[in-house]
């Protein structure tokens, strides 16, 4: 189904990710789903606060590489600016917006989480960048979200490594802001949001754009480079490795 919502007591909405036999992608289609619905939610006064999750054990395995093909050059910019449409939007969003993460939250999955200004994370929760295993740069607005999280040097070690975190490693870098038990995030993550709902909205809107300007640039040099790159040899060869799960042979090209 892609996106679906629903609304809690009347004033939170929910919005899942909700395609779980494929770990929920993050395809074109999926993010303006989001879009839209982040759209409703902001333009409806009566919801106060907003909670992004998923259906079954992940939050989502990154973006649907099946929807990464080769396209011409201003046609993967156009779905770029779809991209900074929705990051830009969750950013600065002017309601409380919470990521209620379990399971795994992989490349572009991850991005999304953490572009949710509060992060709520099940104990058994993982994050990973992954964006370099297939030839492209972190995109969706992480190279500027993850460092103002972690820091620089930190942020560059586990986009390049790919390394594996675990929640509770996570929590102690400042990448989430708080743990659940397991099956339990999405509740934390509704009464972190109506918490933050009581809360004076103005000084919210303008405390998100400042800490959002950085972001900005994030979004506009991925949707410069990444096009290019997701029309690469080694972009392919990421693909071809991920479908017959295999290490790829990347050659610089």
């Amino acid at each position: 189904m892609g996106v679906t919502t629903r609304l809690r007591d009347g004033a939170l909405m929910v919005i899942t990710l909700d395609e779980p036999e494929r770990r929920n992608p993050l395809g074109h289609s999926v993010r303006l789903g989001i879009v839209d619905a982040l759209s409703a939610a902001e333009g409806d006064d009566a919801v106060r606060g907003v909670v992004l999750r998923r259906a079954g054990g992940h939050f989502s395995v990154g973006g649907d590489i099946r929807d990464r093909g080769t396209r011409s050059i201003a046609d993967h910019r156009e779905r770029f600016a779809r991209v900074r449409e929705m990051v830009a939007r969750m950013v600065r969003f002017s309601k409380p917006l919470v990521a209620a993460v379990e399971g795994w939250a992989a490349g572009g999955g991850f991005a999304v989480a953490i572009a949710c200004p509060t992060v709520v994370a099940s104990r058994d929760a993982r994050f990973t960048a992954g964006f370099t295993r297939i030839g492209l740069v972190p995109d969706m607005g992480l190279l500027a979200t993850l460092p103002a999280r972690i820091g620089a040097a930190r942020a560059r070690h586990l986009i390049l490594s790919n390394a594996q975190i675990g929640a509770e490693d996570a929590a102690a870098m400042g990448l989430v802001d708080g743990l659940a038990d397991p099956g339990d995030a999405e509740k934390t993550a509704l009464a972190a949001a109506d918490d933050q709902a009581r809360a004076a909205p103005l000084p919210r809107r303008f405390v998100l754009d400042w800490f959002a300007q950085g972001v900005d640039a994030a979004l506009e040099y991925e949707r410069q480079i990444q096009p290019f790159l997701l029309n690469s040899d080694d972009a392919a060869e990421g693909r071809a490795a991920f479908f017959e799960k295999r290490p790829p042979r990347f050659r610089g090209r």
